[in-house]
């Protein structure tokens, strides 16, 4: 069973050391002189710097022992764990906390600490107070950059996505449109979101054809045959050469991700991990197009997702149907993100997003023009704002709610990365 230390000689702490009995508990932490010298209710009390110095050099304490703030004020208490996880210490618990979920002390004490390593819900409160706060008074585009291992990781794949790209234009005369993130990371921060970590691009479908044919005789090809990620099946095309990336052509669109140095393929887990950019195609559609009639072809389309059969070969088969979306953009032209892509990006990413919202007149995205994105130039839309409010609605310049979580599973913060 485990044992605890009180951080806070007060009354909190006199009730915490009732509550969990003089036999569980070590000694106080309080930053009083006095309490210092003379110890509380019978046990030692050590300043927080003590603490430390005991703490890095004892695994005991380290792994037996529980940090329990007893304080009761909760901007004191956020303060004792700020200071707290400075020094690294983040599995501390706030006896408030605990006495709301446990009986007593002894089912605490020995409680599954894998399932219930702390007792935290204090400061989840207070911190989602601070979040509150801020949506409504931060400038997003003062935000600073990313740091460590998200930052290394941007400036990664921005070099790798520069040199393909450059590639593109000089072979094929195609320069990729920025989009999603990456046009709004462009407009708001003048480079990445410091939260995101990869880059989103587009161009017309007749292009993205040349692109995909490219590939398949420069490249190794991965192609996804089934739509059910679960299955997780795919095949091998291209040009199985020495290169830097591999493609992928998933749910609509072209993805560019490094390749594993002793070549492994694992399917999603791969790809995902190594993700640079994402290369999705825009559909000419009529003038006269509205949501309705995208809507209708996204749904035509589901009709191919469900067949049996190599499901690359149907979105093959779903463009010869629809060869008005290859056909080179021209003022008057309508735009959208492709209809294989919407649904796939639908499919598979969090609900509620725009997918199926991106509907474009020629003159919102041509000419193009060239926009800084950290140093490097890009390809922009002759109407960034105007695109963007299409896709995030008119108050894209403010900070999302979901602000430093990973935009494909909201349960994985950036703690580490940053």
């Amino acid at each position: 069973m485990r044992k605890v230390i009180l951080y806070g000689a007060g009354q909190g702490g006199q009730e915490a050391l009732l509550w969990f009995g003089e036999e569980n508990v070590n000694f106080f932490i309080d930053n009083n002189t006095e309490i210092q010298k003379n110890g509380a209710y019978g046990k030692e009390a050590f300043s927080f710097a003590n603490y430390i110095e005991k703490y890095e050099n004892s695994s005991e304490l380290r792994e037996q022992y529980d940090v329990v703030i007893t304080i009761k004020w909760r901007w004191a208490i956020h303060q004792l764990a700020y200071e707290l996880e400075k020094k690294g210490i983040y599995g501390y618990s706030i006896f408030g906390d605990i006495k709301r979920r446990w009986e007593n002390a002894e089912k605490f004490l020995d409680r599954d600490c894998k399932q219930y390593p702390c007792e935290q819900e204090s400061i989840k409160d207070i911190r989602l107070a601070q979040n509150k706060w801020l949506l409504r008074h931060i400038e997003p585009a003062s935000l600073t950059p990313a740091i460590g291992k998200l930052r290394e990781k941007q400036l990664r794949i921005l070099s790798y996505t520069a040199r393909a790209f450059e590639e593109y234009k000089s072979v094929l005369g195609i320069m990729p449109v920025m989009e999603a993130g990456t046009l709004l990371g462009a407009v708001r921060h003048k480079g990445f979101i410091p939260w995101d970590y990869d880059l989103d691009f587009c161009i017309p479908r007749y292009e993205y054809n040349m692109l995909c044919k490219y590939l398949l005789e420069n490249y190794e090809v991965y192609i996804l045959t089934d739509p059910n990620p679960k299955k997780n099946k795919w095949r091998k095309a291209g040009a199985s050469k020495e290169k830097t990336y591999k493609a992928y052509f998933v749910y609509g669109e072209i993805v560019l991700a490094i390749a594993e140095p002793d070549g492994k393929f694992e399917g999603f887990d791969t790809l995902n991990r190594n993700r640079i950019v994402d290369i999705v195609p825009l559909d000419v559609f009529p003038t006269d197009t509205d949501l309705n009639l995208y809507r209708k072809k996204m749904e035509e389309f589901k009709k191919f997702w469900n067949k049996e059969g190599d499901f690359y070969k149907h979105l093959l088969e779903f463009q010869k149907a629809n060869p008005i979306f290859s056909k080179k953009p021209e003022k008057g032209d309508t735009l959208a993100r492709g209809v294989d892509a919407a649904v796939g990006a639908a499919f598979v990413s969090l609900p509620g997003r725009w997918w199926d919202k991106q509907l474009y007149q020629y003159e919102d995205v041509y000419e193009t023009q060239p926009m800084l994105f950290e140093n490097v130039f890009f390809e922009a839309p002759a109407q960034p704002k105007e695109v963007l409010a299409k896709m995030y609605g008119d108050d894209f310049m403010k900070l999302p709610n979901r602000y430093g979580v990973h935009k494909e599973n909201p349960e994985w913060l950036f703690t580490e990365e940053y």
